[in-house]
């Protein structure tokens, strides 16, 4: 570990910190509710920082973890063999499977129920690097995941396969 370095005269005082953290936070106050700075009536280059929701979407990263989704396969059944990792994966354990026997002879298995609680889950991601055959993604881009009632937060496995 470092040495500990010595605090300025100014630093110890710590006011002038707290008058700046308030001149930043009013500039960018006037800059948002103005588009300029009143004072100097110099207009600002920058863009305003709100956005006018839901009439403006905000711009995604691509990075970004939206809700989960699973995937099918050519023939329109789910690509899901049911073999847990996801459900073993996530931390908060907000994946409830169970599995059932495929009535095709090259598949094992399938989830008869697939739920996933969104109230519970912290969007890590871990169930998608889990998955071995790529069933769950999280590539949706969907933002609006508000509900009335903590119950709608329960994604069936139907609800999962129309994304």
């Amino acid at each position: 570990m470092g040495k500990k370095r010595d605090l300025s005269l100014e630093e110890k005082l710590y006011y002038p910190e707290i008058f700046r953290g308030v001149y930043v936070t009013t500039v960018h106050l006037l800059k948002n509710l103005f588009g300029f700075l009143p004072v100097t009536r110099r207009f600002i280059k920058k863009d305003v920082q709100t956005f006018q929701w839901p009439e403006e979407e905000r711009p995604i990263s691509d990075r970004w973890r939206g809700r989960h989704r699973l995937n099918k396969r050519d023939d329109g059944s789910v690509r899901c063999v049911a073999c847990m990792c996801c459900a073993t994966s996530c931390p908060p354990g907000c994946i409830t499977i169970e599995a059932a026997e495929h009535p095709d002879p090259t598949i094992e298995k399938y989830p008869a129920k697939f739920e996933i609680n969104l109230f519970e889950c912290m969007y890590c991601g871990l169930c998608v690097e889990a998955c071995p055959c790529d069933a769950i993604l999280m590539d949706t881009m969907d933002m609006r995941l508000a509900q009335y009632s903590p119950d709608k937060f329960v994604i069936t496995k139907e609800e999962l396969l129309d994304w």
